[in-house]
């Protein structure tokens, strides 16, 4: 990456005119280069800044972290919560198990009426 940038820039400081009746067209050339510079130069160091961010920083913090939450304990009243709780959800979840097999039910019975009905076209006609 880093010869093809500087390949950029090479043709970019080969296309600023250099004869005097161009200077106005050169300034401008000039600061055009200095700026795709700027940004390629911002590019590289933000990438690099990432990458020593996630190896010194963020992955011993992580590793860390990790340790740390291992050795986490609950007390005997949040284990004890924690079991009521899961109670509670086992039996709501049950419950909405049930819930689900009526209403499966009922589009079914739903859907065979339907089919009866498109069936007897003149059902329900006087």
């Amino acid at each position: 990456r880093r010869s093809s940038t500087e390949g950029h820039i090479s043709k970019w400081l080969r296309d600023i005119p250099e004869e005097s009746t161009g200077i106005d067209d050169a300034v401008d050339d000039v600061n055009s280069v200095v700026f795709r510079t700027y940004g390629f130069v911002r590019s590289q160091v933000c990438d690099q800044i990432e990458l020593f961010a996630e190896s010194f920083f963020k992955l011993p913090m992580m590793r860390r972290l990790e340790e740390d939450m291992a050795l986490i304990e609950l007390s005997e009243e949040d284990v004890a919560n924690s079991k009521v709780r899961r109670e509670r959800l086992d039996g709501e979840m049950r419950r909405a198990q049930e819930h689900a097999v009526e209403i499966d039910a009922c589009i079914s019975r739903i859907q065979g009426f339907l089919l009866l009905c498109a069936s007897k076209p003149s059902w329900g006609a006087k």
